[in-house]
Order: structure tokens, then sequence, then C-alpha cells
């Protein structure tokens, strides 16, 4: 956790230069800037270059989610974000159909309209509650998209400073607009665009895109500055796996597959080689542009992620096993 005490090795990791007590750092080709005043106690955002600051209230060292913001604003400016298009704490009169509340970071487009909401949490238990809080009723993020309805994503965010002074983070990022092709795949499914309050908001995300959130997209060395989630995976987004992530892996597998009622050890097998099959010739075949992943919401459509493994499952068979399968790609339709 980044706390008081482990501030300023966060900000040497960081490379922020110290003079006396003040830590500051300007990014590289602007002079936007970010500092910490130790004597005072203070986070000190690029006011004269843009950046918006409705209340003090992060701006000082008396919260812990405070530093979690500023580690969050230094990794939206070195991402390339504009100082002008960033605001802390805006905040939001009762009524409208939401509670009302101040979010943490409000980041705009380049045309100055609202792209993404930001609620930072300090890790562990309350990044967690506040996550299982937004699955069960929306939260705080619904409530604030509720005052701005043309947002177009949301995300709950936390960094990690270890003992051993590695930083990370985690994000996670639903996308709050509509997607026309999961709109055309169903019969009565709702529209953000068509609701009116809090509580049928959270029920698009719901019901609708069956609480659908990515946990890259924003921060990753192959993401553009103003681009939200990935539209394109390709080999260098793959991590290697260790024994502790195959455990996990394995719960879950079984976890999907009872869900969809695929008991039978046998069937379950079927379906588990399949997959792999279809990853193999993935990895093999499109290493630019992945096929096996599905792409979040904002950028996919159930019909066709089906569509692609179809693809790649008729490949593996003709490529591996020297058999001829047959499909009508959705494309063709």
């Amino acid at each position: 956790m980044i706390t008081k005490d482990t501030l300023q090795a966060l900000l040497q990791r960081l490379n922020f230069e110290q003079t006396g007590k003040v830590f500051a750092k300007t990014f590289a080709n602007s002079d936007t800037f970010l500092s910490v005043d130790f004597d005072k106690s203070q986070l000190i955002y690029p006011e004269s270059q843009g950046l918006t600051i409705h209340n003090r209230q992060t701006c000082n060292f008396s919260d812990n989610e405070n530093f979690v913001v500023f580690e969050c604003v230094h990794r939206l400016l070195e991402k390339g974000y504009k100082p002008e298009h960033i605001e802390l704490e805006p905040k939001w009169k009762l009524g409208h159909g939401a509670s009302g509340g101040r979010a943490d970071i409000l980041i705009k487009d380049n045309q100055d309209k609202p792209l993404l909401i930001i609620e930072c949490k300090t890790p562990g238990n309350e990044f967690n509650k506040a996550w299982k809080k937004t699955e069960l009723d929306g939260d705080q993020l619904f409530s604030y998209a509720q005052q701005i309805p043309d947002t177009q994503f949301l995300c709950l965010y936390t960094a990690v400073l270890s003992d051993q002074g590695v930083l990370s983070y985690v994000s996670h990022i639903i996308s709050h607009k509509d997607n026309p092709k999961i709109l055309s795949e169903g019969k009565n499914l709702k529209a953000f665009k068509d609701v009116s309050d809090v509580k049928h908001r959270f029920n698009v995300w719901r019901e609708t895109y069956k609480n659908e959130f990515t946990t890259q997209g924003i921060f990753e060395a192959n993401i553009q500055p103003y681009h939200i989630g990935k539209d394109k995976y390709t080999l260098d987004d793959l991590n290697p796996i260790d024994a502790k992530d195959k455990e996990g892996k394995y719960h879950k597998f079984r976890t999907i597959l009872r869900k969809h009622n695929v008991s039978g050890r046998e069937n379950a097998f079927d379906v588990l080689v399949n997959l792999f099959l279809c990853k193999i010739v993935d990895e093999a075949e499109n290493t630019t542009d992945l096929k096996f992943y599905w792409k979040g919401i904002a950028y996919d459509s159930f019909f066709d992620l089906i569509d692609r493994l179809q693809a790649l499952y008729k490949n593996g068979m003709e490529r591996y096993l020297d058999q001829d399968i047959v499909y009508i790609s959705n494309l063709c339709t």
C-alpha cells in the first residue's frame, strides 16, 4: 500500500527529483509537472496548465486513497493525457435518479466530451469491497455515470507498492457505451441510452452486457491515450503462467463448464481439447491479430467470437489432424 511512510520511495521510483522536502517531476516532451511538498503535506497538480480540481480533499496526506489518485494521475500524464482533459473530484448535485457524490478522476477526450471516470481505492479490502458492491448494484461508478451519461468508460483502480518496492496496479474497466452488435443479437435488450436512473443503468450492464469488464485497456504500453480498451491482441499481450495461475484457471474452467451443463468428463475433455486446438492455431497463424480472445464488450460480439473460434477449429483440424470440417462463416450470412 502507498502511505505517507512509503510515498518518498514511490516518488524516487517514479524519477521525481528532490529539492529539500519537495519532490517534483516534469514529463518528457511537455511542461506538465507534478510535485509533492512534504513540509506542507500537499500533493500538487498542474492546475496552471489546465487540470481542474473541484475540491481539494484529494490534495493532502489525510487519506491513503489520495496517494492512489496521485499515482493514477501520474500514470495518465505519462501515458500522454493532457492536463486540461483531467478533472479531480467533480461533484454532482443530488437527484436525477442518483445519489450525487464526488468522483476521483474524470477524463475528457480531445473534443472535451466525457470519456472515462476513474474511482480510486486503496488495495486489498477497500478495492475488493468496492468491486463486489459494483457487481451487486453498480455502487459509485454507476451513480457517477448517471450524472454524466455520455461517459464511455468506467474504471475502478488501485495501485500497489510492495515491500520490495515493486509498483503495480489493478484496473477493472467497464464499457459504458452501447454495442449495436450485442443489442442486435438478442430480443428486448436494453441499451444505456434508453435508461434514466441508476438502477436501470446498472441493469443494462448486468442483463445486456452480462457484467462484462476488462482488466486491460488504459495504461498498458501498447494502448494509445484517449483510446480505451483493446480491439486487437498480439503475442506481445500474452504472459506465461505459473503453477498458481494454472490452479486458478482450472477452477474457473470447472465453474464455466458446470454453469453451461457440460458435466460429463468426456464431453468436458472434448470441449477443452478443442479450445486448446483453437489457441494453438491462433498463436501459430495470427501473431499480430489474435482471434481467440474476447476483445471486450466495446469491440466484440458473442456471435463474432464463436465465428472466430469455429474458423480456428476448422483450420486446426485440417492442419494437425487432416480432417475436413465444414462450417458456414457468420460473415457470409
